[in-house]
C-alpha cells in the first residue's frame, strides 16, 4: 500500500513513526512542511522535516519535545558568551545535521535531494520529502506587528496573540517532482494531525491540484477541544470562531473524503458526515510508540476497507 503522509511537526511525526513500524508492504512517503524553516547563524533549520527525520531515526528528544536526545549545548554556550541571542536552542548534534544539509546544498543538491541523502545515511526506509525546493516562510501577524514563526512561537512564547498569517514565497513556489509523484500515485494520502493553519495549509496549497478526494483521509489534531501541543486551538479560534474536530473537518471537507476523529468527539460524527465526509472514530492520542503503532494500524485497516484497497 502506497501512503503519502502530509506532515507538520509533532503529531504527524508520531503518525509517521507508527506507519513506518507496520512494515508489511507499507510504502511510505512523508511530505513535510517547510514554511516554518529559518536560518540561524548561517544554517538552514527545518523544524518539521527534522522532527520527522529524528523520530524515524529513533533520535528524537521526547523529554524536550524537539531536537536530538542526549543533546549537549557547548556551541550554544559559546555563542551566548560571544554575545549572540540564543533563544533558538540548537544543540550540538542538531547542528551537525544542519551543517551536513548546508554542505549538501552548497554542492548543488536540492533540498529534497539533501533530505533524501540525510535519511539514507541515518538508515531511514520511508522517503521524507520537503514540500518544495523553493523557500516559503510563515509570517505571523499580531497586534504588535509581523514576525517570523520561530520568533513568535519560540522567542516570544506565542505573545502577543495570533491575528493571522501569510506564507511569503508560496505564490512562486512549486512542489518538487517527487512530491507530485508521491501524492498522485498514492493509494491513500493522509493529512496528519498537525496544525491546519500553519503546518498543513502551505503543503495543501502546493499539492491540492494533484489530490484525489476519495483517497484523502484527514486526522484531527484537536481532541476534546484541545490540541496536544502548540497554538492550534488559539489559531482556529481566531480564524474560524471555534476549535473542535468539526472545525478541522470543515477546513478539509473539499479535499478529504475521510475524516478521523477521536472517540471523545464521536458526537460530532453526524455533523461531519453532513459535510460529505466519512467519519471514522478511534482513539487518536499517541502517548507513546505503542500508541503510535496502534493508531497507524487502525487507520490503515479502516481506510483500506472503506476505499476497497488490497
Amino acid at each position: 500500500m502506497r501512503i503519502a503522509l502530509l506532515a507538520g511537526g509533532t503529531g504527524a511525526a508520531k503518525l509517521a513513526r507508527g506507519l513506518a513500524s507496520l512494515g508489511r508492504g507499507i510504502d511510505l512517503t512523508v511530505v513535510t512542511n517547510t514554511a516554518d524553516d529559518d536560518h540561524f547563524w548561517g544554517l538552514l533549520v527545518c523544524p518539521d522535516t527534522d522532527a520527522v527525520v529524528y523520530r524515524l531515526a529513533g533520535l528524537f528528544n521526547e523529554s524536550s519535545g524537539f531536537g536530538v536526545r542526549d543533546e549537549t549545548f557547548a556551541a550554544l554556550s559559546m555563542l551566548e558568551r560571544l554575545g549572540e541571542p540564543v533563544w533558538f536552542g540548537l544543540g550540538d548534534r542538531d547542528i551537525g545535521l544542519h551543517l551536513l544539509r548546508d554542505t549538501l546544498l552548497q554542492r548543488g543538491l536540492t533540498l529534497a535531494e539533501a533530505t533524501l541523502e540525510i535519511t539514507r545515511r541515518l538508515g531511514i526506509t520511508p522517503r521524507v520529502l520537503p514540500m518544495s525546493n523553493d523557500p516559503v516562510r510563515t509570517r505571523i501577524t499580531t497586534d504588535s506587528g509581523t514576525v517570523s514563526l520561530q520568533e513568535w512561537f519560540v522567542r516570544d512564547g506565542c505573545v502577543p496573540a495570533f491575528r493571522g498569517c501569510r506564507f511569503d514565497g508560496l505564490e512562486s513556489a512549486a512542489p518538487s517532482p517527487d512530491v507530485v509523484a508521491a501524492v498522485r500515485d498514492a493509494d491513500i494520502v493522509v493529512i496528519g494531525p498537525s496544525n491546519p493553519v500553519i503546518s498543513v495549509e502551505p503543503v495543501l496549497a502546493l499539492v491540492r491540484p494533484h489530490l484525489r478526494r476519495e483517497r484523502v483521509v484527514a486526522v484531527t489534531p484537536v481532541v476534546g477541544g484541545r490540541s496536544l501541543k502548540g497554538p492550534t486551538v488559539a489559531m482556529l479560534e481566531q480564524l474560524d470562531g471555534d476549535a473542535t474536530a468539526l472545525t478541522v473537518a470543515r477546513r478539509y471537507a473539499s479535499i478529504a473524503r475521510h475524516f478521523v476523529l477521536d472517540a471523545v468527539d464521536m458526537h460530532m460524527a453526524g455533523e461531519i458526515a453532513s459535510l460529505g465526509m466519512s467519519a471514522h472514530v478511534m482513539d487518536t492520542v499517541m502517548a507513546d510508540e505503542e500508541a503510535e503503532r496502534r493508531v497507524a494500524d487502525e487507520l490503515v485497516q479502516t481506510i483500506a476497507v472503506v476505499a476497497e484497497l488490497p
